[in-house]
């Protein structure tokens, strides 16, 4: 049985990844850079939090939170005898709800404090692999017990049964953890380095809107008395497919991290499918006597001791060096000082750039980039694509400043760019003198970009 299991998890992935490989380079990073939009802080539009909306409402159809229920409907039913039709049932919804407000609240006022720990890769690799067990949770391999308690329906009054909703919140997110890490990642890594109450207040509530969505189903139950469709396998169904989601999420983490440490795609790529491979082969390796949860703990600490044994390798490794190093080194920087990408030119440089600006009379473009940065690479596309924004940069001096450079460093204590501070991408275009006269983090606003660059 527990074979059977696994081999339907492998299929159900090969069934939804397989298809998509053609389209996956553009189609997900596209969604995923709409996803981090819907998720920015300063995005109030109300498709962002229709989005979140219905992410809780789809959350709402895990397994672990359907038995929450009925429960819910012997609660509310036992609360709300002798009053009102709707009171209680509101009471409980709004209480589900403002749990994940006080989430939202949270990840507001620690935005720009977290931002500065989220560009280490080692964050990113511990938040990549903690999302990770999470999605192998939520497909229901292994158990992890984050909350719990009981309720108590001692007390019958409205806010006993708000305080009850709230602890449904609690006990739900057991089951949807890895949804509300993953969104409050999002908010709290987009807010900006200086508090705002707008954004602030747009984090919160959109937080709100996920447990909105979330409480729907327990609404409907205690107002309208809704029957529920009859639990079956089509739930595991649902519970298996959240499950590679949230591992496909937690991944991007870790592949992030690793662009940090300077891997190249391809490399990261065989690690996605070497570590694939350890796991399985190691799970089917072990008795079938044991227990799946069991099995696959085993297979993860495997995991786990290969990429250990391989870290320490490396780094008792002595790092090579020849003779030759410093002159490929000179070689090296003399080479790179400019950059060729399409139709464009980048310098490296930025007294070149500024050599050249005052030479020719051009203002200079400068693009902040980092190899991490999904939206760096997506604004990088588009200066290979958007004939409009290539006629508007071939009227500047290019300046491209990775976030690995001493220059990087210097412009991110510049109290004229306080975004650095806060993540990329960042543009600015300046004149010869390097007066600012525009900036954006805002990679889509090639138009407003063309404004300043054509006059």
């Amino acid at each position: 049985m527990a074979s059977k299991k696994i081999l339907l998890l492998i299929f159900i992935v090969m069934l939804t990844c397989i298809p998509a490989w053609a389209f996956a380079q553009v189609g997900i990073a596209e969604m995923n850079s709409w996803i981090e939009g819907k998720l920015a802080a300063d995005n109030i539009s109300i498709t962002s939090y229709f989005f979140l909306f219905l992410g809780g409402l789809l959350a709402s159809l895990l397994p672990c939170v359907y038995p929450l229920y009925p429960i819910t409907a012997n609660v509310i039913k036992a609360r709300g005898a002798g009053s009102s039709h709707f009171v209680h049932p509101l009471s409980y919804f709004i209480g589900l709800a403002v749990m994940y407000l006080i989430f939202g609240v949270v990840a507001s006022f620690s935005g720009g404090a977290f931002n500065q720990v989220m560009r280490l890769p080692i964050t990113n690799l511990i938040i990549g692999i903690t999302i990770i067990i999470m999605g192998i949770s939520a497909a229901g391999f292994i158990h992890i017990s984050l909350f719990g308690g009981q309720t108590d329906t001692k007390n019958n009054g409205v806010f006993g049964t708000f305080l009850l909703g709230m602890g449904a919140g609690l006990l739900a997110s057991s089951c949807v953890g890895p949804v509300v890490v993953s969104i409050l990642i999002g908010l709290a890594s987009n807010m900006g380095g200086e508090f705002s109450f707008l954004s602030a207040s747009a984090s919160a509530f959109k937080m709100l809107s996920f447990g909105l969505g979330l409480g729907i189903p327990f609404l409907l139950i205690g107002v309208f008395g809704v029957s529920l469709p009859k639990s079956g396998r089509w739930m595991m169904y649902v519970q298996y497919i959240l499950g590679i989601v949230i591992v496909y999420f937690g991944w991007t983490y870790i592949e992030k991290a690793l662009l940090i440490y300077n891997f190249s795609d391809e490399a990261i790529g065989l690690i996605g499918i070497g570590s694939l491979i350890v796991v399985i082969s190691s799970y089917y390796f072990q008795s079938s006597e044991r227990l799946v949860d069991e099995r696959i703990k085993r297979s993860l600490l495997i995991l786990s001791s290969v990429i250990g044994a391989l870290i320490l390798t490396r780094g008792f490794m002595p790092i090579p060096s020849t003779p030759s190093a410093p002159d490929a080194m000179s070689t090296q920087v003399v080479t790179t000082r400019t950059e060729k990408k399409g139709k464009l030119t980048w310098y490296l440089d930025k007294e070149v750039a500024y050599a050249e600006a005052k030479k020719t009379g051009k203002n200079v473009f400068i693009d902040f980039y980092a190899n991490w940065c999904t939206n760096c690479k997506a604004f990088e596309k588009m200066t290979h694509e958007n004939e409009l924004l290539i006629a508007s940069l071939e009227n500047a001096v290019l300046l491209k400043i990775y976030d690995t450079t001493p220059e990087f460093k210097a412009y991110s204590v510049d109290s004229r760019f306080p975004e650095l501070k806060v993540g990329l991408p960042f543009f600015v275009i300046t004149n010869t003198e390097g007066d600012l006269i525009y900036k954006t983090n805002d990679y889509m606003k090639t138009e407003e970009m063309g404004l300043f660059l054509n006059e």
